[in-house]
């Protein structure tokens, strides 16, 4: 039998950092770790809006990764 827990939650930005020579946008990734699983989405977005103003670059998105820990038992 599989026990499984919740592990902590992980957020990336994905921020445009400018366009190739054929225009096509470029991002760069910008990965924390240890979200709290229990953390609001509104408040996690909000967070990510803050953290993408501390740079030159405008956000384009925010990516959640939850993860499962599997345990036998």
């Amino acid at each position: 039998m599989i026990n499984s827990n919740q592990g902590w939650t992980s957020m990336t930005l994905r921020l445009q950092t400018g366009f190739d020579e054929k225009g096509a946008p470029q991002y760069k990734d910008k990965g924390y770790s240890r979200v709290l699983p229990s953390a609001a989405q509104a408040d996690v977005y909000a967070v990510g809006e803050a953290l993408a103003g501390l740079t030159s670059y405008d956000l384009h998105h925010i990516q959640l990764t939850n993860r499962e820990d599997l345990t036998r038992i």
